[in-house]
Order: C-alpha cells, then structure tokens, then sequence
C-alpha cells in the first residue's frame, strides 16, 4: 500500500453523456475504483445532506462532514494534519487515474519530497479521443503533511473552483517546496460543460493578485519579477486579467521539475512516452504559450494606448493655453481706455 490518503469531495450527482446515455454513476464509480486500484485510501468530504445522498451508491470511501455547501482548500488542508498517513492527496472528483504501479510509486516518491502537481487529458465525449486541449489547470496534488502544515491560503477557495490549482501550488512555490510534475499522462478526464463563472474567475483573480503582490519576493524571486512585469501592465483592470492565468499556469509548470520514474531506460518510461505521444501531452501546451503572450502584447497595447491618449491631451492643453492668453492680453490691449 501506497500510505497516501486521497481528499476529494464527490458531487451527490453525476452526469456524463456519451452518445446519447448517460454514463454519469458508472463513469463516478471508475474514477473511485481507479483510485482505490492504486493503493490510496479515499475520503470525500461533503455538507452532511450530499453524504446522505451518496452512501446509496455504496461507494467503498470513508465521509467527512463539511460544514460549507462546498468544501474549502483549508478543510482539505485541515484534515490532511489529521489524518493517520504521511502522505496527502486532493484530486478532483471526476478524474480517472491510470493506476500503473511505477507511475503510482513515483508519485508515492515525489510527494515525500514536494508538490506532485498532476494534469489531465481531456477525452471527447462524442469520439472518446483525446482533444489534445490543456485545461489550463492542474487536477490533482499530492504532498507531505510537513509541507502542507507551512501553507496559508484564501479560506474562500474551494476545489473545482477557478484560481485555486494556481493559489494553492504557489502557496507551496514561495513556501520553498520543491514543484514537481510528471513527464506522461496519468490521469483522463471526460469532458463536460464548465460550471464555474466568469465573474467568480475574475473576482478570484484579482484576490489572486492582491495576495501574491505583497508577499516578500525574496520568497520565490522568480515569480515575484513577473508577476510585477504583470502589474506594471494593469492587468487588474482587463476581463481577461491581461494573460496571467495563461502566464500562471505556464510559470508553475516551467519551474517544476520533471518526476522521473527510474534513472534508466524501462517498460514504465516507454510506456509514458507513448502515452506522451498519442495524447500530445506537451504538444497542447505550445497554444497555450502563444495565447499567454498574445493577452500579455494586448496588455502591454492598452497601458501604451492610455499613455499616449495622456500625452495627446497633455500636448492639446498646452497649445490652447497660449491661445487663450494671448485673448485675453489682446482684449485687455483692445479695451477702451476711461482715461
């Protein structure tokens, strides 16, 4: 047994329609399976009337009770300094995990040394291939109990909701725990309409922001320096924030260092290359690089814009003003004299 406790919390509902039925309970079913398959031990954690409605499917996982609606990264974070083992994870609910006993091990290895930060791959549900599309996100976590303890993070955050696979690796990057991500695919994830809003995303972004701006950059220099390059930018006051969940998420994933499997030549790094490849697992990622600097160009064009609209009406004020006191001294020159 791995020795590794895995938080998640699951939905009291489930609906994945693939060709026409809906595979939603099966499908919720695989994802658990999947996970217990490698060795962890499962825990949801759910308000105490969705645990009521899951204990039906007979799901073989242990419940906690969430006193929120929508569990928060600091229960997560909370119960992982409870619970009997080492070794955490937080994985969001509708991911399936290839449970290959070497990729498992060297997640097992990476979390006794750092932050294990894991992406998916998205499967279509009409041709059940992958999309070859990033998610822009990370989709499970794994760490120490050590390390978790040294953490801080906004207690609004919850999983599944936007900004928090950004927030809660950084809190761990200026914390000074190793980054660590996997070279091949582990975890397949069946596409759906997205939940979250566009308003929430900004509003967690601009939190984002505002907490990361003050933290000392001696911390993580590296971040610290693009994250004002950002700043500089008013990235604050776009839609889109400017690019800097796209320079974000690329940030975390270019300061990580690749989790090997074994030193040498194996079945298991061969078979991660082949998984690497049919998914265009670092493939997906060149889009979302040209995307990151196409919304940073567009930033850096508004603060140039509003600079030079400034200088325009500085320069027009300057010429009128001449004007206006050369009126005036001709009129004072013009006025019949009383003399």
């Amino acid at each position: 047994m791995p020795g590794v406790t895995l938080f998640t919390s699951l939905p009291p509902g489930t609906t994945r329609i693939v060709n026409g039925h809906d595979f939603g309970p099966v499908y919720q079913r695989a994802c658990i399976d999947s996970w217990i398959a490698a060795g962890f031990n499962v825990v949801s954690l759910n308000p105490e009337n969705e645990i009521a409605q899951l204990r039906k499917y007979d799901f073989p996982i242990s419940y906690l009770t969430s006193p929120n609606p929508r569990p928060q990264i600091i229960e997560f974070l909370t119960e992982a300094c409870r619970c009997a083992t080492e070794l955490i994870g937080i994985i969001n609910a509708d991911c399936l995990l290839l449970s290959y006993p070497a990729f498992v091990q060297g997640i097992v290895s990476g979390a006794r040394d750092g932050l294990v930060m894991v992406e998916r791959v998205n499967i279509d549900p009409g041709s059940l291939l992958p999309t070859g599309q990033t998610c822009l996100g990370f989709d499970a976590f794994f760490f120490n109990k050590a390390d978790a303890a040294r953490i801080t993070i906004d207690s609004e955050l919850s999983v599944g909701q936007p900004w928090w696979d950004y927030w809660f690796p950084t809190e761990f990057a200026v914390s000074n725990v190793k980054l660590l991500r996997l070279q091949s695919p582990i975890i397949f994830h069946l596409d759906h309409d997205q939940g979250w809003s566009q308003a929430r995303w900004l509003s967690y972004g601009r939190k984002f922001i505002a907490h990361f701006s003050v933290v000392d950059s001696t911390r993580n220099p590296s971040f610290s320096a693009g994250l004002r390059e950002f700043l500089a930018s008013g990235v604050e006051e776009r839609e889109d924030l400017g690019g800097l969940g796209d320079w974000c998420f690329n940030w975390l994933r270019d300061n990580a260092e690749f989790l090997k499997v074994s030193q040498d030549p194996t079945a298991a790094e061969l078979f991660g290359r082949i998984l690497a490849a049919i998914t265009n697992f670092d493939g997906m990622h060149a889009g979302t690089l040209a995307l990151a600097q196409a919304r940073r160009e567009l930033s850096e064009l508004a603060v140039l814009k509003a600079q030079l609209e400034d200088l325009r009406l500085t320069r027009a004020q300057q010429v009128r003003r001449p004007k206006s006191l050369l009126i005036r001294l001709l009129r004072v020159l013009l006025k019949p004299s009383h003399y």
